[in-house]
């Protein structure tokens, strides 16, 4: 009999072949060549079309979700969010990963000139944030007067603009200084605006840094019209004296040079009045000359950029009556 059915076997298939279409004889042949396997193939196929399925999905959601993240207002927007870093916290991290970078504290600030109202933009060497500055004279400076009735209900304020205040210094004769006095003498609001520029290479971060700029002399700041701030001056005075101790000795010398400027004289020996490294015969520092002044940046606006994230933020310091604050807000890049 098994003779008789494997010489009959190839007639029958002959005969179905002939029967049926093509593509319907073929499938049938496939199936019953396979019907003997185990079922996990069908199984691992179904198994492979979820998977792919659901990671198609996934990385929808991923692209949809990235693109709404940029710009939502309501994604980490609110200065309520705990989670939310303040602009203060952000370029603490930012300096020290940049510590070691070479130039890394330059930075760009910019004034306006009175005469043309064009910009004028430079760069200087960021030297730290002031250290237990009183608030009272934070107070003098972004709001222009201080009572006694202000000063106690801005005690809650103060450790909430601790150390933001950042530290640069610059010579009395130096443009800037005639650029924002021009605006200051002629009673223009917010004559001691301007704006800094701070970039950071090795993570892609920018700071531009809104305020007010205060110029501290011999006797405190130099535009001292408020008999307030006079409590003050001794911190002052000390600071600009401690900030020229810790200068360099070329750093020093500049500020005996002649008017910032002017021609360069070329004669022989001209220079020779000038103390080396603004240091006495016996190689000890000279008090401070009155063309050195400690330059400060009281920040009022911060719009801070993330490059590689694509993240930006604005830090704003707001007055509401007697509280005063930072608060923070995601915007579009």
């Amino acid at each position: 009999q098994q003779v008789t059915m494997m010489a009959v076997m190839p007639l029958l298939l002959l005969s179905l072949r002939q029967l049926l279409p093509v593509s319907s004889f073929a499938a049938h042949q496939q199936a019953a060549a396979f019907s003997h396997l185990p079922r996990f193939a069908n199984r691992q196929t179904s198994s492979t079309t979820s998977c792919s399925s659901r990671k198609m999905t996934s990385n929808n959601n991923e692209q949809q979700q990235g693109l709404g993240d940029i710009g939502d207002n309501n994604n980490n927007s609110s200065s309520s969010n705990p989670d939310m870093k303040t602009w203060k916290e952000r370029i603490d991290i930012s300096i020290a990963k940049s510590r070691k970078v070479r130039g890394s504290n330059y930075v760009q600030i910019s004034t306006i000139d009175y005469e043309t109202m064009e910009p004028r933009c430079r760069t200087v060497v960021f030297r730290g944030f002031m250290k237990d500055l009183p608030f009272g004279a934070v107070e003098e400076v972004l709001r222009g007067d201080s009572t006694q009735e202000e000063e106690d209900s801005s005690l809650s304020s103060s450790g909430k603009y601790i150390d933001c205040v950042m530290k640069m210094i610059t010579d009395l004769r130096s443009n800037k200084v005639s650029e924002v006095k021009s605006f200051q003498t002629t009673g223009k609001k917010n004559g001691n605006t301007v704006e800094m520029v701070w970039w950071f290479p090795k993570s892609s971060e920018q700071y531009r840094i809104r305020g007010n700029l205060q110029f501290i002399g011999n006797g405190g700041p130099l535009t001292n019209t408020n008999d307030a701030t006079s409590n003050h001056n001794d911190y002052f005075v000390g600071e600009r004296k401690q900030q020229w101790g810790n200068l360099s000795d070329m750093a020093r010398e500049q500020f005996y040079w002649d008017n910032p400027g002017i021609p360069y004289c070329s004669v022989k020996g001209h220079e020779q009045g000038v103390p080396p490294g603004g240091r006495d015969d016996e190689g000890k520092v000279l008090p401070v000359p009155d063309s050195f002044l400690l330059m400060l940046l009281y920040p009022t606006k911060i719009d801070y950029l993330k490059l590689g994230e694509n993240y930006r933020q604005i830090d704003e310091w707001k007055w509401e009556g007697g509280e005063s604050q930072w608060e923070q807000l995601r915007m579009n890049p």
